[in-house]
């Protein structure tokens, strides 16, 4: 199914010529989210014996991955930039490009130690795959806001917005 595929583009009624797909998965297809989740568990396994990272107890809980969507919980600046080489090292040797343009770094703190964290990740630069990382307050992450302060007000904004819209 997929050694073979081809794509066309079909615009207001009109469908374009078919051409060759040499990589990926296809977007919405049904095994698209289990290949991915196949082929990059070889990641999120070097990501939980890294010895950094996040945990529940003695659960990693480091990385959250769901579909294509890959999420980095590290508790320290040198901890993120361990997980982000081991992020490089995977993508050079099974030739795969992270996209820098949708990675975002949001830095969360609870209320007492926000101005502690703030000030010690300000000068903090992350980067993936030799690109930088922009810093974000919040973020659309599986439809839901996340912001930096863990407040749910955004989200719960745009989700009204959403309702008063249909």
């Amino acid at each position: 199914m997929y050694v073979t595929q081809q794509a066309c583009v079909s615009w207001a009624g009109i469908i374009s010529d078919y051409v060759s797909v040499h990589n990926g998965v296809r977007q919405g297809g049904v095994l698209s989210p289990i290949l991915f989740c196949v082929y990059i568990d070889n990641l999120l396994q070097r990501l939980s014996r890294s010895g950094v990272g996040c945990y529940l107890g003695t659960n990693f809980a480091g990385t959250l991955a769901y579909a294509d969507d890959i999420v980095l919980v590290s508790p320290t600046p040198s901890a993120m930039r361990k997980h982000l080489l081991i992020c490089d090292a995977f993508a050079t040797e099974y030739d795969i490009k992270f996209n820098d343009q949708k990675s975002k770094l949001l830095v969360v703190s609870s209320h007492n130690c926000r101005r502690h964290a703030n000030s010690q990740t300000t000068h903090c630069s992350f980067s993936v795959g030799g690109n930088p990382i922009e810093r974000v307050e919040s973020f659309s992450h599986l439809g839901h806001i996340i912001t930096s302060s863990l407040s749910d007000k955004e989200d719960v904004r745009f989700r009204q917005s959403d309702v008063i819209a249909s």
